[in-house]
């Protein structure tokens, strides 16, 4: 039934809203824009990932949401095309795998998605690139601040009995909270640089 409403109220979103949409653009970042028509394929991607959720966030918290989601994406790309950063396809690959199963999405979904609003049909998937190429861009920035303190995870595995097979897995964790962490206060950064303008 869920699954039902949500799709009612997805088509509905989509067509009330087709008519007072054009191409113009309503945010510039930089040299890059932002039109109106890339705002609500950005909502609707955000309903289409998280139906279960969408019932209880208000239109205007969807909007400045995707309107967030489209300036940081932006910015990675005038980032990431300054230092020609690329993305191994191999863990696009698996990354897109992975999300489609977490999210519980079926490619079918995603492909009529994309058809639906006449955009390209690799739309997840080079979002999914864009993300690892700003990993990768950040990884390398700040690759001698990650720093892992392997003798606290050494006490940590003698104290809670787990098995020393499982060290590599908790390093890596650990890592990616310290990148995690890089990430999100780069992008920051990163918005300074450019003039951001809501037209």
């Amino acid at each position: 039934m869920k699954k039902v409403i949500f799709f009612f109220f997805f088509f509905f979103y989509v067509d009330s809203y087709s008519k007072e949409i054009t191409n113009k653009t309503k945010i510039q970042v930089g040299s890059e824009i932002i039109t109106d028509y890339e705002i609500l394929i950005e909502k609707n991607f955000l309903m289409l990932i998280n139906p279960q959720n969408i019932g209880n966030v208000s239109k205007e918290i969807i909007e400045k949401t995707a309107q967030d989601n489209l300036i940081s994406r932006k910015i990675k790309i005038l980032e990431t095309n300054i230092f020609k950063v690329n993305a191994d396809k191999n863990e696009v690959d698996r990354e897109l795998f992975n999300f489609l199963e977490v999210q519980k999405l079926t490619e079918d979904k995603v492909y009529n998605f994309t058809k639906r609003f006449k955009i390209n049909e690799n739309y997840l998937r080079d979002i999914i690139e864009l993300e690892i190429k700003w990993k990768n861009l950040i990884g390398n920035i700040y690759f001698n601040k990650i720093n892992i303190n392997i003798t606290e995870i050494d006490q940590e595995i003698q104290k809670k009995n787990i098995p020393n097979s499982d060290k590599e897995k908790i390093i890596a964790l650990e890592r990616n909270k310290v990148l995690n962490n890089f990430l999100s206060n780069h992008l920051e950064l990163s918005k300074k640089k450019y003039l951001i303008q809501i037209l």
